[in-house]
């Protein structure tokens, strides 16, 4: 509509002139044509009243014995040729208003018809000067009131130059008439009035036609501008997406569009009816609300009041769709209304995807949950409401969920992701609110703070949630752990709600994934004083709180000592010495497990240098430590700065390590293997262990885990399993070192089934450096004996 305006404006500024007369090319001739049309009516009315005024006087002088034989006969054949002249005009006149174009365009038109009005005048004016010579008193009166009639009639006769041709012969013998009879009183005073009335009637001629021509001007203005809004109407309605309407006062629509008929999807007979019921039908199914749309358009109708981009609902072929209507009432010259002007547009896909990037700005677009932003606002909504309706939060986390993208890919992931959030949706109600908070972290708050029902709902989600999924003929299996905090009961504040609710998720994790937890306040004890350790462990280093233990690893065939594997130590100002189980995942929270692993690596090598040299090392790597870039660059400069060789040095990592590397970490454990350095996967059988992992990685040794050791000769499956390991090893050319041998009997069965190495408190505790001569002295002296008999 702005658009149509806009056009409208400049179509009609352009055609208007600089000036109140000046013509454009091409719009004189239409000024002309309406010139000629005015001319052709008022000269007719003249003719008729010119005939009768000639006849008139012709009869009251000739019917006068004191009029002289030859003036008669003078006045007699001036006024034949006025009635002549007057038949031409009136005949040329009678044409040109039947067919404009028949014999002459508008110009010639009013040439003509100025030529024979100038004979007609000049008639006039030789017939006023003759009756004037001949006339009486009375007559002289008569006279001079023709004079008068005849110099204003030009007044009324447009163009100009036909008004003064007209107006100038009569003008002239007006004059002449007044100054040839001498044998009445001169009167100056008849003669001065005489020419002001010329002077007047020549004001009148001028000031007229000048209005008359402005209003052919408008005229033609009005019909050009007309013909520009009707064809930009006609190509909006066909271009445009946009539709216009009108109604009477009644409201009954009027010519109907066939933009508008197509939108509507209805004849325009069919849309003959009262506004807006013929668009809406019945509007007792739409809201009726204050406020609402169809309320706002009622009312605007109802006070007859305009309204702009309305939205409102319209049903189109058992679809709701929306319109957006503007509307303009328009009244009379008395004020009064005569119904209503407007414009219409179908925005429905503008609505839908506003809507829809409304959606998406709450909503997670992978999952269709509510998003953060959206969770956010329910949580502080729900809390602040707390005391009057309880709820409970529940923090969800998939546990192994990165295996999942790993070792699958993305797009497998997204699609777990997606069924898992199915499957969350599925476990709570309608007035519940489950949200995707970002990556594998979900989140559920319910109006409820019932223990035993939030419990029914966590066990419900984590069994859902732990069944399988099949994606592409692949099975995989996830887990998910939660936890739990009520308010108000727990925190009144979203903020302590989801601190609390973390907390409870965290213990989840640590007591052995896949299941829920309630938090308790002994969880923000223990925060805190985890917190307190993290940060006393941010000082241990600089305070030198840290020292290395080392235990022997034991040559089974001979009992001696092969290597020692490195042990971190730490000694506590206050709490005394920690195990690393409690500081090594505090440090790796903290990014502190570069720096502490780097110092391990470097003491241990430094420690073995001084060592036999058929005596390695072994050192523990995190798997913060196996993703760092720089890992064989910090390698070599620690084996040249203690210039230990690299076939002594053993590192040792797990299988959830292994998991987690990429081709750049693999590239660079084969570095290091091809520099000599041995590598040992560690804990082998508690994790996924697979057989493409030790052909994929360069590993030098297994290492059996301690639980796999304990029930040695009680349980069947663990000799089954340690034998397997030993066989498999073997055959792809590994050590293997047993781990946690505590008995005789362990020793014993394991050389029975060649292993090659072990370690653990039947050999020795872990020591520290300065022991290690000793125990590498008392081992040689015992295996120099009948081993493992001697031990026993």
């Amino acid at each position: 509509m702005e658009l149509l305006r806009s056009k409208l404006l400049k179509n009609i500024n352009g055609s208007l002139p600089g000036s109140a007369l000046a013509l454009k090319p091409g719009v004189a001739e239409r000024v002309s044509f309406e010139q000629a049309t005015v001319l052709a009516n008022i000269m007719r009315m003249i003719v008729l009243v010119g005939v009768n005024t000639a006849i008139f006087l012709g009869g009251d002088f000739v019917s006068r014995p004191s009029v002289t034989s030859p003036y008669t006969h003078i006045a007699l054949a001036v006024i034949a040729c006025i009635f002549a002249c007057y038949f031409v005009i009136f005949n040329a006149c009678t044409k040109w208003l039947k067919d404009p174009a028949h014999h002459q365009n508008a110009s010639q038109f009013i040439k003509s018809i100025l030529v024979i009005m100038g004979i007609l005048c000049t008639f006039w004016g030789v017939l006023i000067v003759d009756l004037t010579l001949a006339a009486g008193p009375r007559q002289l009166s008569l006279i001079y009131g023709v004079i008068v009639a005849c110099l204003a009639m030009p007044a009324l006769v447009a163009p100009v130059s036909v008004a003064f041709t007209a107006w100038a012969p009569i003008a002239v013998f007006g004059l002449v008439s007044l100054l040839i009879r001498r044998d009445l009183p001169s009167d100056p005073f008849a003669i001065i009035s005489f020419i002001g009335f010329l002077g007047m009637t020549g004001f009148a001629i001028i000031y007229l036609n000048r209005r008359l021509t402005e209003r052919a001007l408008d005229t033609v203005r009005i019909e050009e501008n007309s013909e520009v809004i009707r064809l930009l109407l006609r190509d909006f309605e066909e271009s445009a997406s946009d539709w216009l309407w009108e109604t009477d006062a009644d409201l009954e629509l009027q010519r109907v569009s066939p933009r508008l008929s197509q939108v509507a999807q209805k004849s325009p007979g069919e849309l003959a009816g009262r506004f807006p019921e013929i668009f809406l039908g019945d509007m007792a199914t739409f809201d009726q609300r204050v406020g609402s749309p169809v309320a706002k358009l009622t009312r605007y109708l109802a006070d007859r009041s305009a309204f702009r981009d309305l939205v409102v609902p319209v049903v189109i072929g058992g679809e709701e769709r929306n319109w957006s209507l503007t509307g303009k009432p328009i009244l009379d010259k008395a004020g009064r209304f005569i119904g209503y002007h407007g414009v219409g547009s179908d925005v429905t896909a503008a609505r839908r995807s506003q809507e829809q990037i409304a959606f998406l700005a709450r909503h997670d677009s992978l999952t269709r949950l509510p998003n953060r932003v959206l969770f956010n606002e329910v949580l502080h909504q729900s809390c602040s409401h707390s005391e009057e309706h309880p709820i409970a939060l529940l923090c969800l986390d998939l546990d192994n969920f990165k295996m999942v993208n790993d070792s699958l890919g993305h797009a497998t992931g997204d699609a777990v992701l997606v069924a898992v959030g199915e499957r969350i949706r599925g476990c709570i109600r309608d007035g519940d609110t489950a949200a995707r908070l970002g990556g594998d972290e979900f989140a559920i708050i319910l109006a409820t703070d019932d223990v035993e029902e939030v419990a029914v709902v966590a066990r419900r989600v984590v069994e859902r949630i732990s069944r399988p999924y099949h994606f592409d003929g692949r099975l995989v299996e996830i887990g998910i752990s939660i936890g739990i905090t009520l308010a108000p009961k727990d925190s009144k504040t979203p903020a302590g709600s989801l601190k609390n609710a973390d907390l409870a998720l965290y213990r989840a994790k640590s007591d052995g994934r896949g299941t829920w937890r309630f938090y308790d306040s002994e969880m923000d004890e223990r925060l805190q004083d985890r917190r307190s350790l993290q940060a006393d462990l941010r000082e241990a280093l600089l305070n030198g709180e840290f020292k290395l233990d080392f235990q022997p690893i034991i040559e089974l065939s001979t009992g001696k000592m092969v290597a020692a594997e490195a042990l971190l130590r730490w000694h506590h100002p206050t709490r005394g010495l920690l195990s690393p189980a409690l500081f090594v995942p505090l440090a790796e929270e903290a990014g502190l497990i570069a720096p502490i692993g780097a110092w391990v690596l470097r003491q241990a090598c430094m420690a073995a240098a001084k060592w036999p040299s058929h005596i390695g090392i072994a050192v523990n790597l995190s798997p913060m430590q196996f993703r760092d870039i720089g890992l064989v660059a910090a390698v070599d400069e620690v084996l040249a700065a203690s210039g230990l060789a690299a076939s002594r040095l053993e590192l040792e990592i797990t299988e959830t390590t292994v998991l987690e590397t990429n081709s750049q970490t693999v590239d660079a454990l084969w570095q290091l293997h091809g520099r000599g350095v041995r590598v040992a996967l560690d804990d082998f059988g508690t994790g996924y262990s697979s057989l493409s992992y030790l052909r994929r990685f360069p590993f030098d040794k297994i290492k059996i885990d301690r639980s796999f050791i304990r029930d040695l000769g009680h349980e069947k499956d663990d000799s089954s399993i340690i034998l397997a390991i030993i066989g498999l090893a073997g055959s792809m050319n590994m050590l293997v070192t047993a781990e946690g041998v505590e008995t005789m009997e362990q020793a014993s069965l394991l050389t029975g089934y060649g292993c090659p190495q072990a370690q653990g408190y039947l050999f020795c505790r872990p020591v520290p450096e300065s022991d290690i001569p000793t125990i590498m002295t008392r081992l040689h002296q015992t295996s120099q004996v009948s081993f493992p008999t001697t031990l026993q």
